[in-house]
């Protein structure tokens, strides 16, 4: 490419810069273009976005299925594969393809940036490339890793190999690792991070937190692999000298959501109403299951009415009213059932950030590994985190959009006098306090956990449920599963893969009976 052509290209990507203007020009690609001419600091703040939207909307909706948090209402037909489960290899395949461009924008601002001697933006990029894997192996299993990134190099690699899915775990940590180290041990000549990082604005220590919360979640997700016992309980030993500790606020990606078409968060756009104020074609289509609504009320948890109306109409009219997975006869979704609140804690509003991770899940995972002996503190620590994470959940759901800060719909000073009456209402429940007996320490922690990922990173509380047992929700009435609970346990790999890539696609696998490697307890 000669002198001229390189120019363009520069100030094609540059462009990128001007953010909001063209929403982060999510349309063009970057992939388009060889890693030495990427500027790190034009894509990062799209790829960031883009992991929003597939976490955010594609997971988080795929999760609320699978983890019993939603059913399909009477307005609409269809739904088959969330009410039996008989998923095809086109089934949810579009997460696949997304994440893999979205990780290859990660590998080009990796490589980029470390030619360039960028070694924050390096560091953001190989944390996310760790998130973004970890998303696939826990979906998919097996994957392509190590040669996932070959089809422009020297000798191109168009058909990846699958890497066994306990390795890339093995590897996602130690990646981790090394980008903490870099950004730890960088010169302080090292160009910072701007406007383009739309999770934490260039705060690199909150990166480094970042970077060893997922390393714990990683972790605990192996930890009842008994092969792997030595391995995680020494990897733990690092974390627990790790100065900077873990996250103790939400990880959220916010580019500038506003009412205007195609910078809505996507949540909003999908499921409530468009930049033009109109319903969102899908609102009415789905709605909590009676089972999760049962979690609040029965525990007389004031996050209920933050999260869902009130019946307006029919037999159970001012109630709390949810549907049931597979109802064969479900009541309608607008004023039978508990629609989601608007500018409540699940339907905050258009301009709300995305979560990639709540606070309240980073203090369930210290207690978690603290009640195991996994991380020092013992019990106590473990109950102050369990605390924790119950709180900030609250404070989440609590916490307006920002288009909704000085309206009354912001009953964010409530957060934390509800959280205090929830645990004195609760001394005796085995499943909200922490010392009363009939619940054991983990079923505690991932029952509350779930209750903090309702319909915002749902795709975890599926996770946990395969990694734990817990909490034992019920199936689709109308499942197909032959396993005892009822329920899937992963995806079909992408049709686009049995298209293109066969020859390495692992075989015999089903949606019932081929586990992911860390899913041992049923």
């Amino acid at each position: 490419m000669n002198s001229i052509a390189k120019l363009l290209v520069a100030l094609a990507l540059v462009s990128l810069t001007t953010g909001c203007e063209s929403f982060l020009d999510v349309n063009d690609n970057p992939n388009s273009v060889t890693p030495d001419q990427v500027v790190p600091s034009a894509v990062l703040a799209q790829a960031l976005k883009v992991t929003g939207d597939t976490y955010g909307l594609t997971l988080n909706t795929y999760g609320s299925w699978t983890a019993g948090y939603w059913g399909k209402t009477g307005t609409v037909n269809g739904y088959n594969e969330e009410r039996t489960y008989t998923y095809s290899s086109t089934y949810q395949q579009g997460f696949w393809g997304s994440t893999y461009d979205n990780l290859k924008d990660y590998d080009n601002i990796d490589k980029a940036a470390s030619a360039q001697g960028l070694l924050y933006h390096a560091a953001i990029a190989r944390i996310m490339k760790a998130f973004n894997f970890q998303l696939l192996v826990d979906q998919y299993g097996d994957v392509p890793y190590s040669q996932a990134f070959q089809a422009d190099a020297a000798t191109p690699i168009i058909s990846p190999q699958y890497d066994k899915a306990e390795d890339i775990y093995k590897d996602l940590s130690l990646q981790l690792e090394q980008a903490v180290a870099s950004i730890k041990g960088a010169p302080s000549t090292t160009q910072g991070v701007g406007s383009e990082d739309v999770v934490f604005g260039g705060n690199m220590t909150n990166w480094v937190k970042f970077a060893n919360t997922l390393k714990l979640r990683i972790l605990l997700r192996q930890s009842f692999v008994t092969s792997l016992d030595g391995y995680v309980r020494a990897e733990m030993t690092k974390l627990q000298a790790a100065p900077d500790g873990f996250v103790t606020t939400d990880v959220q990606v916010q580019p500038g959501y506003a009412q205007t078409t195609g910078k809505q968060n996507p949540f909003w756009n999908q499921y409530r109403a468009t930049a033009a104020g109109t319903g969102a074609s899908s609102r009415n289509w789905q709605a909590g299951t009676q089972y999760i609504i049962d979690q609040y009320v029965n525990n007389k948890d004031p996050r209920v009415a933050q999260l869902y109306y009130l019946a307006t109409d029919g037999d159970f009219k001012g109630t709390y009213k949810g549907v049931v997975l597979g109802d064969p006869n479900p009541l309608p979704g607008s004023t039978q059932i508990s629609r989601w609140k608007d500018y409540g804690g699940i339907l905050k509003g258009y301009d709300a950030p995305v979560p990639l991770m709540l606070a309240a899940e980073s203090y369930f995972l210290q207690s978690e590994a603290k009640s195991r002996g996994y991380l020092t503190g013992g019990d106590a620590a473990a109950k102050t985190d369990f605390n924790n994470g119950i709180r900030a959940s609250f404070v989440y759901y609590y916490t307006p959009a920002p288009s909704q800060s000085t309206t009354a719909n912001n009953v964010s000073a409530n957060a934390v006098p509800d959280y205090t009456k929830y645990l004195a209402d609760n001394t005796a429940n085995p499943l909200v306090s922490w010392e009363a007996t009939g619940a054991s320490k983990l079923e505690k922690i991932i029952y509350q956990k779930y209750l903090a990922m309702n319909s915002v990173t749902a795709i975890e509380a599926w996770n946990d449920y395969r990694r734990t047992a817990f909490p034992k929700f019920p199936a689709s009435l109308q499942s197909s599963s032959p396993r005892a609970d009822k329920l899937p346990v992963r995806l079909l790999y992408p049709q686009t893969e049995v298209s293109t890539n066969a020859s390495n696609l692992p075989g015999n696998v089903s949606q019932f009976t081929t586990k992911i490697f860390w899913d041992v307890t049923d």
